[in-house]
């Protein structure tokens, strides 16, 4: 999370964008910089009426005084579980993306990698509390702009029918075409190429 922002005091304890901020039993606020699930980390900019503070190590909070001090102190991953652990729990999961390719020239054909690719999916969606997809089909550079458009909205097709045999609501799956306008694996026009073949299926 990256910039400023400005907080107000709140009465409850709240979550959002990897930043705990919760009201003390004094008039204080604490603000703590939490880690992505990979361990990187972004900053945030603490601003109050007197003082600015840059959070960009994980753990890293402040208290905000009601004049507007603010006090820079570290938390650690035992204290944030033990205070805001329902509160984390409640979080809708991240969003994550699935990538399945195809045979060349086919909107129906996987490429055998996908098999696993398809089981991963399904573990996937089978936890995923009302999920909403965005399903792009993609192509390589073999071909005219009309052609792979027309089979890149096939291939995202042929994939949502897939979803909604598996469970998932039509109203919860968005599909679009993007041709061979964003291929994965930058090549001359006119080049074959599997990596780009796909469709990319984006859960949140």
């Amino acid at each position: 999370m990256r910039g400023g922002l400005r907080f107000r005091r709140l009465s409850v304890a709240i979550c959002a964008v990897s930043v705990l901020l919760a009201a003390c039993s004094t008039p204080r606020d604490k603000i703590t910089l939490l880690p992505n699930p990979d361990g990187s980390v972004g900053s945030v900019v603490v601003k109050s009426a007197t003082q600015t503070q840059v959070l960009d190590k994980p753990y890293a909070a402040v208290d905000v005084a009601q004049g507007g001090a603010i006090e820079q102190t570290m938390d650690s991953p035992s204290a944030v579980q033990a205070h805001y652990g329902q509160l984390l729990a409640a979080q809708p999961p991240r969003p994550t993306t699935f990538t399945i390719n195809f045979l060349f020239d086919s909107a129906t054909e996987l490429a055998p990698e996908s098999s696993a690719t398809v089981a991963k999916l399904k573990a996937t969606l089978k936890d995923w509390p009302a999920p909403h997809l965005t399903v792009v089909g993609h192509t390589d550079l073999v071909g005219t702009d009309e052609f792979n458009d027309k089979l890149s909205k096939r291939r995202a097709q042929t994939v949502a029918a897939f979803l909604v045999k598996a469970g998932i609501p039509a109203k919860q799956i968005e599909t679009a075409a993007r041709g061979k306008r964003e291929p994965l694996v930058h090549t001359a026009n006119g080049v074959p190429n599997q990596a780009n073949r796909r469709v990319v299926i984006t859960i949140q």
